[in-house]
C-alpha cells in the first residue's frame, strides 16, 4: 500500500527547475525550489524549458470553457479567450473581459502546470520502480483485504431519532509504524427520504476535516447503499489519536432517519448466530478497533466544520447510525519514503531527464521544430536506451546506477510489517 499522492506532494520540491532568463517565459517561483540543491536541467543539456514547451500538447485550451461575459466566475475559475487560458482573480467576476494587467484576470501559466505534472509523473515512476527493484513488495502488501464491518443490514423499522448530534464511528488503528487503513467503500442505510448526506473524516490531532465526502442517498427506502471511495487512507499518526467518520444528524434531508443494526460493538458477535460476522470481527480487531459514538454538534458545524471536544464523546456500543464500511489494512512505506526522501534526489533528477529525452525523440504531439531537431531520434534514444545490442550508455546507464545506489532499509521497525533487522539507510557509491 502506497499513498502516492502524499509522496508526490512531499517530493515535489526535492529537485527544482532553473528559472528562465526571459521574463516572458518565466515559470512559477515555487517550481524553482530545490531541497537537494539539484535541478533537472543539470541532468542533460537537452532538458530545457524550451524543449519541454515544444512537446506540450497544443490543444490544452480546449480543456477549458470559452469565456462567457454573462456568467459570474469565482476566484480560480479558468476560461479560454483570445487563444489563451485565463484564471479569475476574484469571486463574482462578471462582465469583465480577460485582459493583460487586469485586476480581474491573469494569464494561466500552462507551462508551470505541465512541469508540475511531469515532475509528479516521474516521482510515481521512481517510487514504483524502487519498490519493485528493491524487493520491498512485502513491505507494501495488504494484510487485510476488503472486509466490511458486518454482513447484512438492519431492520427497516429499527430507526434512530435525529437530534443536534454528530454521530458515527471512531476508528482506533493498530499502534504500529507502517500500517495504514484504507476506506474502500462506505455504506449508508437510510429511510424516509433521499438526498445528500455529508460525511466527515476527522483525526483527533487535526482541527479541520481530513476528508469531506458527499454521499447521495438515491433510494431512501431502508436499503443499504454503497459508495466507492478514492484515496481515503487512515494512517497511523503517532502513539495516540483516533480517526472519526461522522455525519451531522441536524443536516440530514427532511424526513431521513438512519436504520440501526442491532449488535453490541464492544464484544464479539454471536458465533452461532452469524459465523461470517464473527470471522470478520476477529480479523478486523487485529488491526483496528471500531466504536460507535455520538457528541453534541455546534450550531455552526454545517458552515464551519471543525473538530469538537473529543472528551465529550459518548460511546454507544449498540448503535451504528446506519453506517457500514469496507476497509483494507496494508503495510505502507509512505512515511519512510517521505522521511528519507533526500536519497531519491539523484534518481529523480535522472528519471525525469530520461522521460524528457524520450518524449523529444518520439514527439507524441508531432510538433516538428528547431527544438526537436537539435538531435536526431536515434541520438536521443541512444542516450536513454543504449545501443541495439543492449549495451547501456549515457543517461540511461546513469539512471540504472542511481537506482542501484540507493537503498532504504525498513526492517525491524515494527512487529507487523517491517520485521527482522535494525532500521537504517544504506548508501553505495555509483
Amino acid at each position: 500500500m502506497i499513498r502516492i499522492t502524499q509522496i508526490q506532494d512531499a517530493l515535489l520540491h526535492l529537485v527544482g527547475w532553473e528559472q528562465s532568463h526571459d521574463p516572458q517565459k518565466q515559470i512559477d517561483d515555487g517550481l524553482t525550489a530545490t531541497e537537494s540543491g539539484l535541478t533537472f536541467q543539470q541532468a542533460h543539456p537537452m532538458v530545457t524549458l524550451d524543449n519541454i514547451r515544444a512537446t506540450m500538447p497544443e490543444d490544452y485550451m480546449f480543456f477549458y470553457p470559452a469565456y462567457d461575459g454573462t456568467k459570474a466566475y469565482d476566484e480560480g475559475a479558468k476560461v479560454s479567450y483570445d487563444n489563451k487560458v485565463w484564471e479569475s482573480k476574484t469571486d463574482d467576476n462578471e462582465g469583465h473581459t480577460p485582459a493583460e494587467d487586469s485586476e480581474y484576470w491573469m494569464v494561466y501559466d500552462f507551462t508551470s502546470v505541465w512541469l508540475e505534472r511531469l515532475t509528479r509523473s516521474s516521482i510515481a515512476k521512481v517510487v514504483q520502480q524502487f519498490i519493485t527493484k528493491k524487493n520491498l513488495l512485502r513491505e507494501s502488501k495488504n494484510i487485510l483485504e476488503r472486509r466490511s464491518l458486518f454482513d447484512g443490514a438492519g431492520r427497516i423499522t429499527n430507526t434512530i431519532e435525529n437530534g443536534q448530534r454528530l454521530v458515527g464511528m471512531a476508528i482506533d488503528p493498530a499502534y504500529s509504524m507502517g500500517v495504514t487503513t484504507k476506506l474502500e467503500r462506505i455504506g449508508l442505510q437510510m429511510t424516509g427520504a433521499t438526498g445528500i448526506v455529508t460525511l466527515y473524516v476527522f483525526h483527533s490531532s487535526l482541527r479541520d476535516p481530513y476528508k469531506v465526502i458527499p454521499f447521495e442517498v438515491k433510494k431512501g427506502n431502508g436499503s443499504m447503499e454503497w459508495m466507492v471511495l478514492q484515496d481515503v487512507y487512515l494512517p497511523y499518526m503517532g502513539d495516540t489519536g483516533e480517526w472519526y467518520v461522522v455525519y451531522n444528524q441536524a443536516d440530514l434531508p427532511s424526513g431521513m432517519e438512519a436504520v440501526n443494526v442491532t449488535r453490541d460493538w464492544s464484544r464479539e458477535p454471536c458465533g452461532t448466530c452469524n459465523r461470517g460476522n464473527l470471522e470478520a470481527w476477529r480479523e478486523l480487531t487485529k488491526y483496528i478497533m471500531i466504536s460507535p459514538f455520538k457528541v453534541r454538534a455546534s450550531e455552526t458545524f454545517a458552515e464551519f466544520p471543525e473538530l469538537w471536544d473529543i472528551e465529550e464523546n459518548i460511546f454507544t456500543n449498540t448503535h451504528n447510525y446506519g453506517i457500514n464500511m469496507e476497509v483494507s489494512v496494508g503495510c505502507d512505506l509512505t512515511d519512510f519514503i517521505i522521511r528519507e526522501r533526500h536519497i531519491f534526489a539523484n534518481v529523480l533528477q535522472k528519471q525525469l531527464a530520461c522521460d524528457v529525452l524520450r518524449t523529444l525523440a518520439l514527439n507524441p504531439s508531432v510538433r516538428v521544430n528547431r527544438n526537436q531537431s537539435n538531435a536526431s531520434i536515434a541520438d536521443l534514444l541512444y542516450e536513454v536506451d543504449g545501443n541495439p545490442q543492449g549495451r547501456e550508455t549515457g543517461l540511461g546507464k546513469e539512471l540504472r546506477e542511481a537506482y542501484d545506489a540507493l537503498d532504504l532499509d525498513t526492517r525491524g521497525i515494527d512487529r507487523i510489517c517491517l520485521t527482522c533487522l535494525p532500521v537504517g539507510v544504506r548508501y553505495k557509491s555509483i
